[in-house]
């Protein structure tokens, strides 16, 4: 299984909602959401996978914020519910309990630095997430019939415009070995990397980014970057120069259409040939639907 963790911003939260509604959003994939702000994009996130009968996992205890900012009488009464799983991220100092969770499942999140050394504080209902880094948590949990590798494996440029050094790279291959590696299931943060950023900025060069399956099945990220780099004006046109090297990109005979065909790619290219701008975050979400597709219909064969 595939479980991505996002940040829960606007944009993110959306992908989420229309590959749920549109039946695009595998249920080999379990999404983990870190709050960022209270909105009502994310309790009615919530209110569908509940609909849905569908699991998706929420960080009790975010970096980012406080999610006691979150205090709604409709969110509280849907983490009682049995498709809802509090997630914990493992602080040194101790202060998590899990016990605390009456729910059908938990889960735990183990970063590079998270100490772990009692295996007798997790079960069969709980997830553990762990840091690929983290070798001692990895020992520790190996018992874990849950037990799930974690990677960042977006390779994220000071600058828009460096990735222009480096256009195309794997970006994945977990997704081929993790059951032979002795693991449930491996988890990243699919395009936008672990670093936090509370607000963008006006940058000179446009990029979309955006995953393929190569003719291994290896996961692989191109890089496609506006060509008019010289100053932040005309948002528009460096997005457009960014989709048309996208759309020449899949359309040309090396690509492989039958794996990685995805409503948001043929999106991609509707908003090329209308010259339409729709706006950074809206290809961000783009780029996180057309991953989930592509690697859900892989997962599920």
């Amino acid at each position: 299984m595939y479980f991505p963790i996002l940040r829960g911003k606007q944009n993110e939260l959306l992908a989420l909602r229309e590959l749920l509604e549109d039946g695009k959003l595998s249920d080999k994939i379990l999404p983990i959401i870190e709050p960022t702000t209270p909105s009502s994009t994310f309790k009615k996130l919530l209110v569908q996978f509940n609909s849905k009968n569908r699991l998706v996992a929420v960080i009790q205890n975010p970096k980012v914020t406080s999610y006691d900012e979150f205090d709604d009488n409709e969110v509280e009464e849907l983490k009682k519910d049995n498709n809802f799983i509090p997630a914990l991220i493992v602080n040194n100092n101790r202060d998590w309990n899990l016990n605390q969770y009456p729910n059908s499942y938990r889960m735990i999140i183990l970063g590079e630095k998270s100490e772990f050394d009692d295996s007798s504080l997790v079960d069969d209902k709980t997830y553990a997430i762990v840091e690929v880094s983290n070798r001692s948590a990895l020992r520790n949990l190996n018992g874990c019939s849950k037990r799930i590798e974690m990677h960042d494996q977006f390779m994220k440029q000071e600058r828009n415009v460096d990735y222009l050094n480096k256009e195309d790279e794997l970006f994945s291959s977990e997704h081929r070995y993790f059951k032979q590696d002795g693991f449930y299931g491996f988890s990243d943060y699919s395009i936008i990397g672990h670093e936090y950023q509370t607000s963008g900025f006006a940058a000179k060069a446009v990029v979309i980014h955006l995953v393929y399956f190569d003719d291994k099945d290896d996961l692989r990220i191109h890089h496609f970057v506006s060509d008019t780099n010289d100053d932040i004006n005309n948002p528009a046109l460096k997005a457009h120069e960014a989709l048309g090297k996208l759309v020449d990109f899949v359309s040309s005979p090396s690509f492989d259409n039958d794996k990685n065909y995805s409503e948001a790619l043929e999106e991609f290219k509707q908003l090329y040939n209308l010259d339409k701008y729709p706006g950074l975050g809206y290809l961000k979400k783009l780029s996180l639907k057309h991953h989930f597709e592509i690697l859900g219909r892989f997962l599920e064969k």
